[in-house]
Order: structure tokens, then C-alpha cells, then sequence
């Protein structure tokens, strides 16, 4: 896979790094409420057993989601995410910490995934099986640094 590296300052510029061309988003163990305290929440079950007003903590679960939710949840300011990129929904089955770490990239491909983009605090990982993407990103990244810097002077 090919790989860009750099710090970001906002959501609004990680959010300018998706592939909006590709709306199916995975979100790998997501933590809604990265705070370790009980909170009072609502829960429902697949089967649509409801749980009323429920102290829970530390909850970590995987999303799929379209872009407009994942909009929505890097507002909730999330200082680490693993976001997958499909071309389509993933299946039921595909857990990715139960694939083979040497060939885990593979499969995710067959299965349809495009970009990886891994927010850690104010870095940013991006790998993506298209390096056309990577350079692109690279590209507009140095063209909005060399704007800056002219502007600052």
C-alpha cells in the first residue's frame, strides 16, 4: 500500500481527505466516549430488545456508516480513529483482527477496501491500494503549505 504521513489541525481538514466518490465507511473499534466515566444511555438489540437508561462505560463497537455519518462523527472530535474506506459494504462475517496480519491487506482488498486513514491525536496515516490517491493528497497538501507560506510573508 502506499502511505502519506502529516499533522492535521481540524476536522475540516481530515474530513477534505476522503475519497467522496466511495460511501462506505468502516470504522474500526470506535469509542463514542473516549472520557472513562458511566454515562445514562439507551440500547437496543438487533432483535429490538430495548435497554432503558443504562449506565455504561468504555464502549468500543465497529461502525459502518456513509460519509455523512462519518461527517457527524468526526465532530464528536475522536482523538484516534481507524477509517476504512470501501467500495462496499462489508461483509457480516469479516473481522479484521481475526484475519492473518501477513495477508490482512489482501483480503481487505478482495473484499473491496480502496484507503485506511488512521487519526492518532494531530497525525494523520493514509494508505490507500491507489497511489494516484496518495499523490494527489500529497500534491494538494504541499500546494495549500506553499499558498500558506506565501501568504504569511
Amino acid at each position: 500500500m502506499n502511505e502519506l504521513i502529516f499533522e492535521i489541525n481540524s476536522n475540516e481538514e481530515i474530513w477534505d481527505l476522503f475519497d467522496k466518490k466511495l460511501d462506505s465507511i468502516f470504522i474500526h473499534k470506535f469509542v463514542p466516549n473516549e472520557v472513562i466515566e458511566w454515562w445514562k444511555t439507551d440500547l437496543k438489540t438487533q432483535n429490538g430488545f430495548e435497554f432503558k437508561n443504562l449506565l455504561v462505560r468504555q464502549i468500543e463497537m465497529d461502525v459502518q456508516t456513509d460519509l455523512n455519518g462519518l461527517k457527524k462523527i468526526l465532530e464528536l472530535n475522536t482523538r484516534q480513529l481507524r477509517v476504512y474506506q470501501f467500495e462496499k459494504p462489508i461483509a457480516d462475517t469479516l473481522e479484521i483482527e481475526r484475519l492473518p496480519e501477513n495477508n490482512r491487506y489482501q483480503i481487505l482488498k478482495q473484499n473491496g477496501l480502496k484507503h485506511f486513514f488512521f487519526v492518532n491525536f494531530e497525525l494523520i496515516t493514509i494508505e490507500s491500494f491507489e497511489s494516484e490517491f496518495i499523490e494527489k493528497l500529497n500534491f494538494t497538501r504541499n500546494l495549500k503549505n506553499e499558498l500558506w507560506r506565501e501568504n504569511k510573508n
